[in-house]
């Protein structure tokens, strides 16, 4: 007999399943729809344990094998399923204390940092699919664009070259994806854990995002790809793209500062609505964001705030 999380863990799975399925009908909402799949996973995995998120993989695999074919379920179990239990197993996983109990758990600093490295290796698997060298891999963006902007339903905009435009897309979109895909995942397991959070199954305290914090590898990893970056082929874009993703999280370290610096001044939402508004109008300032993180990152900008101690848990961890 099946137990609750089995049960939760079948439902999330097939939910997640049609999510992924809708995403490659080609709809106009087909992308946040890819977007949101792995959130019935976390939801599963987060509240119910791990377990829950490895029945709601192999469930969603099946149906998309049976429905659509063998491809889509492996698919599925790759960019969805196996990365989505992964990050709620870390999110809940608790070094145990001399007495038995959860001394400390597992940093969400490091789980964005893992969203990172799973969005920039999750597009980097897409990249032999598509090509086996780099010209192949962008003439095949190209193409793509090319369909989109110059095409027989392409809508013109005056005063823009659609050749510049497909060139600087083709450049961009790999870094793009992997970088929208980071947030996705972050995005996904702050929202599973919202979810679980008010209805109670929510096994750790939530953290005091505020004192977010990198390991000292996160800076070297950095470093490492954006030096690698500069190889030529495929080797230099798969490196952009973790350059990409990890500038992403050290933007996100980067925003805490902001948010804490803001803490005690009495226009704080004011202040916040409109540099979240600057932000969404020039996205470059996420560069400046990552600068900012990694000034927090080396020389603990945030420290002199002394952000209060977590609350104690509320339930068993994953402990090792």
């Amino acid at each position: 007999m099946l137990g609750v999380p089995s049960l939760i863990g079948a439902g999330a799975g097939l939910a997640s399943a049609l999510l992924y399925a809708a995403a490659a009908s080609g709809s106009p909402f087909a992308l946040a729809l890819l977007y949101v799949a792995p959130l019935p996973v976390l939801l599963a995995a987060v509240g119910w344990r791990h377990t829950a998120g490895l029945v709601a993989t192999v469930v969603g695999a099946a149906f998309l094998l049976l429905l659509v074919g063998p491809k889509t379920g492996l698919y599925f179990v790759i960019a969805v399923g196996l990365p989505s239990w992964w990050l709620a197993y870390l999110a809940l996983l608790a070094r145990p204390g001399p007495d038995g109990g959860v001394s400390e758990w597992y940093p969400v600093g490091r789980l964005v940092i893992w969203c990172a490295v799973l969005g920039a290796a999750l597009v980097a698997a897409t990249i032999p699919l598509v090509a086996s060298n780099l010209e192949e891999y962008r003439a095949s963006l190209r193409a793509l664009f090319e369909r989109a902007f110059v095409g027989a339903n392409a809508v013109e905009t005056p005063g823009t070259d659609p050749k510049a435009l497909i060139e600087l897309m083709t450049t961009l979109a790999p870094s793009m994806a992997a970088s929208f895909w980071t947030l996705a995942s972050i995005f996904n397991l702050w929202l599973a854990g919202r979810i679980t959070r008010s209805s109670g199954r929510l096994a750790r305290p939530w953290p005091y995002l505020p004192e977010l914090e990198f390991p000292r590898s996160a800076s070297l990893a950095l470093l490492g790809a954006t030096a690698l970056s500069f190889l030529p082929g495929l080797a230099g874009l798969v490196a952009e793209l973790f350059a990409g993703t990890l500038l992403v999280a050290f933007a996100l370290l980067g925003l805490t500062v902001v948010h804490l610096w803001t803490r005690r001044s009495p226009f704080r939402p004011l202040v916040l609505f409109g540099f979240y508004a600057v932000l969404l109008l020039q996205p470059w300032l996420m560069i400046v964001l990552a600068l900012l993180g990694l000034a927090d990152h080396f020389f603990g900008l945030k420290r002199r705030f002394g952000p209060p101690p977590s609350a104690p848990p509320t339930a068993p961890a994953n402990l090792p």
